[in-house]
């Protein structure tokens, strides 16, 4: 559909180079060949009579038109999202919509696929693009390109959460057969044991255990990094490797796997974890019944969890 001459299904598209700085980046987002997302690179260019992206090193940067564009193109996308998230009061079974969501390891761990199984069952038509969390998450959130993002609260975001989720502690997990056994696990072990730690953001993010760490002078000897917690007990089985996770992380492994719960050695503040959206999702009754649906999903795994709230 063009209005003034400019098609109107390449604001997606505009939206995506421009966020994104890359032809293939902005394709694999939208799940576009690079082919068609330089081709329609090439259109826009056309159109606006600007380069929009040009080459700097081995990247793209925006030129000083692009860059005035981003803004409008943003505000012109939240506000059709919002508009087409707009359904009638009850009717949700009719949805028919795409819904992305940016969610840590941790949280797909405890509860966001369970809540999505009940979700779906209830709006057959409605899908998920679940997608990691990465450095540049939060600009998604800003940018209204997503409509929900949870994570912890080491994850650093330049706005207020839209609700504290939940709450939860530290444990630590070893092999149930070759590992410490149940009550002997001390600060001396925990310090001069090897570890198995989860990571991502290629290390570069600081995560609340390190920071419970720091705070008892304590140094971990790290032998192995993972990037998700299912992986743990693939690395400490048949070992006397500790794993430092959280309550729910070890609950829902312990299910699966021969390993052993131990009590955190060291004092610890609570665990918050966070959702975010955009502002002009305030209104979209979906997001409101995942929020729903996810706290429904924690209080049943847990008789103490902190509920959905706002924050």
């Amino acid at each position: 559909m063009r209005l003034n001459g400019f098609d109107l299904n390449q604001l997606v598209c505009l939206e995506a180079l421009l966020s994104e700085g890359s032809v293939t980046k902005a394709a694999n987002k939208l799940h576009l060949s690079q082919s068609a997302m330089s081709a329609i690179l090439a259109q826009l260019r056309e159109h606006f009579g600007d380069p929009l992206l040009t080459k700097s090193g081995r990247g793209l940067v925006p030129t000083p038109f692009a860059r005035g564009l981003l803004g409008p193109v943003n505000a012109l996308m939240s506000h059709a999202r919002e508009f087409i998230a707009h359904s009638p009061a009850g009717d949700l079974a009719s949805v028919d919509r795409t819904l992305q969501i940016v969610a840590s390891d941790y949280m797909l761990e405890v509860g966001l696929a369970n809540a999505i199984g009940t979700l779906t069952a209830a709006m057959p038509n409605l899908r998920f693009d679940i997608l990691p969390l990465t450095e540049n998450s939060g600009e998604l959130i800003r940018s209204g390109s997503v409509d929900l993002l949870l994570a912890g609260q080491a994850f650093a975001m330049d706005q207020a959460p839209n609700l504290l989720a939940f709450e939860d502690r530290f444990a630590c997990l070893t092999c149930a057969h070759q590992g410490i056994q149940a009550g002997a696990l001390n600060r001396d072990i925990y310090n001069q044991s090897r570890h198995v730690v989860v990571r991502y953001f290629e290390h570069q993010m600081t995560f609340e255990d390190d920071e419970a760490m720091r705070r008892q002078g304590v140094r971990r000897t790290r032998r192995i990094s993972v990037w998700s917690y299912s992986l743990v007990p693939h690395f400490i089985r048949g070992t006397k490797m500790i794993a430092t996770v959280t309550e729910r992380v070890a609950k829902e492994l312990a299910q699966r796997w021969p390993v052993a719960i131990h009590p955190f050695p060291f004092e610890q503040d609570p665990i918050r974890l966070y959702g975010y959206w955009h502002p002009s999702r305030d209104g979209d009754l979906v997001l409101r019944e995942i929020v729903k649906t996810l706290n429904e999903e924690m209080a049943a795994r847990s008789p103490s969890p902190t509920p959905f709230e706002a924050a």
